[in-house]
């Protein structure tokens, strides 16, 4: 039996640190250069296993330099990888430029030939094995199939909501627990940049029938919606000494999906997440701060 199982993005990042964005047609020597496993469902998996779940990752790889690189980092983080089909294909590639002067982070990324994985590929048999499927919109017909094979079994379905698609709304329709990007919660309601996010939330919560509804604002924290109870949530961010947020809305998902299976309350599950993901952002890259769950409670001081 797996807490989280896991369909949808992952990749291979390509990350570097410096004192400024290069300008155009220049070189720049970079202070740190790491390569690390990357992408938002794999790297929740990764999050959810280093806190001591029992997970699994389900998709497929493509068949390149980086296949074995991909599958081992799973499994070295405990991320079951026995559902996962090497096709032929070209494995997703980012490249990260972190500017620590202004603090901001710039991405360009390749996914063209990355194997298919559709409606035929999803196992339906082992997400009656799961306490939570978590998903995004990367395969979203596998998502899709997905969604809808867990809430006939009434398993909960949290969703990681980056971007519209056209399967949006039908995804949204099968899951219990979205957790959205304040870009997505934006583009979905069709809400200006200066409306107040508590708004934005109010217009989701209008637009969709999902029982909980969270969006993510980074700096400012998470806020959510539990609509069988009309009862709103917020939990601010903890203040830390931030070098990189790469992978930190990643880590947040896969915290969130791992205390949701083992049945904490909502105000402990956003407690725990955020907290998870504020200790990830004081390390480079998606993965290598993702904290264990002793590291957690003695950030919280819990004892």
């Amino acid at each position: 039996m797996f807490d989280v199982l896991g369909i949808g993005s992952f990749a291979i990042d390509y990350l570097c640190v410096t004192d400024s964005y290069p300008q155009e047609d220049e070189k720049l020597e970079v202070d740190v250069l790491e390569m690390q496993g990357g992408g938002n469902i794999a790297t929740a998996c990764v999050a959810a296993g280093r806190l001591g779940g029992n997970v699994c990752y389900h998709g497929a790889v493509g068949s390149d330099e980086n296949t074995q690189l991909i599958l081992e980092e799973l499994r070295r983080e405990k991320v079951n990888t026995d559902h996962i089909e090497i096709k032929k294909g070209k494995n997703p590639v980012a490249f990260v430029i972190i500017n620590r002067k202004n603090s901001t982070r710039t991405i360009v990324y390749s996914k063209k030939q990355v194997p298919s994985f559709g409606y035929e590929d999803v196992d339906t048999g082992i997400i009656g094995e799961t306490g939570v499927l978590l998903i995004d919109f990367y395969y979203e017909k596998a998502s899709l199939k997905a969604s809808q094979e867990a809430k006939k079994l009434g398993i909960p379905v949290v969703l990681d909501a980056e971007r519209v698609t056209p399967l949006t709304d039908d995804i949204l329709r099968n899951t219990s627990h979205v957790v959205a990007s304040k870009s997505f919660a934006r583009e979905y309601t069709g809400s200006p940049r200066d409306r107040d996010m508590d708004k934005v939330l109010d217009e989701f919560s209008q637009k969709t029938v999902c029982p909980f509804i969270f969006i993510t604002l980074g700096s400012d924290g998470v806020i959510g919606f539990d609509r069988e109870n009309n009862k709103k949530y917020s939990q601010n961010a903890f203040e830390v000494d931030t070098f990189d947020t790469t992978g930190a809305g990643d880590v947040f998902h896969g915290a969130f999906s791992l205390f949701l299976s083992r049945k904490y309350s909502i105000d402990d599950i956003l407690k725990y997440s955020s907290a998870c993901s504020a200790i990830k952002c004081g390390e480079l890259g998606g993965r290598k701060g993702i904290p264990t769950m002793k590291e957690v409670q003695e950030f919280l001081n819990i004892t």
